[in-house]
């Protein structure tokens, strides 16, 4: 039963015809990374012994193979994890974040990079997500501003802000986001700081969270051990 649940929801989610066979849908959901490749690896194993249970040579009206109760286990908490994803927010601990807005005095966020490990801040302007001030950016603006005259110049974060590059952006998901989501999203090609998570995903509503890659590894380790 555990088994049909997760091929029904792979065949759902993969938008897949009645002839497209399981082995076919894992590996499709492989690739566009629904399932991991340790389950993968499982369910590949788990098609062969439910076809032999379901399709193979019966002896006195009994399978030719039973599983193990662990293995029904397994196949369980896989079918769990597919249909009931673990959430980013309730895998990573609570989280104050710090916003700041784009007229704010510049020196408020050095004082905090001083007396604390943050590297990342929302920036906000007229009630609105704007952009992502990293520390890298700030190194950039104060290589920028020395250079002239020996003196930093710049008083507010819309200054600092006109150094940022390309690639100084986050990623705006919604509470709902799923923690394969959030990897998903961190690790796309064009590489975000980071991942933003607010009520719905919008820009007009405050930060719940701010997901970097220091969360990582316990989003991953979660998908790898559900």
């Amino acid at each position: 039963a555990a088994f049909n649940d997760i091929e029904s929801h792979l065949r759902s989610r993969l938008n897949a015809d009645i002839s497209d066979s399981f082995r076919w849908m894992v590996g499709q959901a492989a690739n566009r990374r629904l399932i991991n490749p340790a389950q993968e690896e499982a369910l590949k194993s788990f098609s062969e012994l439910r076809n032999a249970i379901s399709h193979g040579t019966y002896h006195n009206n009994k399978p030719i193979a039973d599983p193990r109760p662990d293995t029904v286990a397994t196949i369980e908490k896989i079918r769990d994890a597919l249909l009931n994803p673990p959430l980013a927010l309730k895998v990573l601990p609570a989280q104050q974040v710090k916003i700041f807005y784009s007229n704010s005095s510049i020196a408020e966020v050095l004082e905090l990079i001083r007396t604390t490990e943050i590297s990342q801040f929302p920036i906000y302007q007229d009630g609105e997500y704007l952009s992502l001030l990293t520390t890298n950016t700030i190194a950039r603006w104060i290589a920028a501003d020395l250079k002239d005259n020996a003196q930093i110049n710049a008083k507010t974060i819309k200054d600092v802000l006109r150094f940022a590059e390309s690639s100084d952006t986050a990623v705006l998901l919604p509470r709902s986001a799923t923690a394969q989501e959030v990897v998903d999203a961190l690790t796309s090609p064009e590489l975000p700081w980071s991942v933003i998570i607010t009520e719905n995903g919008t820009k007009h509503q405050k930060p719940l969270r701010l997901i970097t890659g220091w969360d990582l590894r316990l989003l991953l380790e979660k998908l790898e051990n559900p």
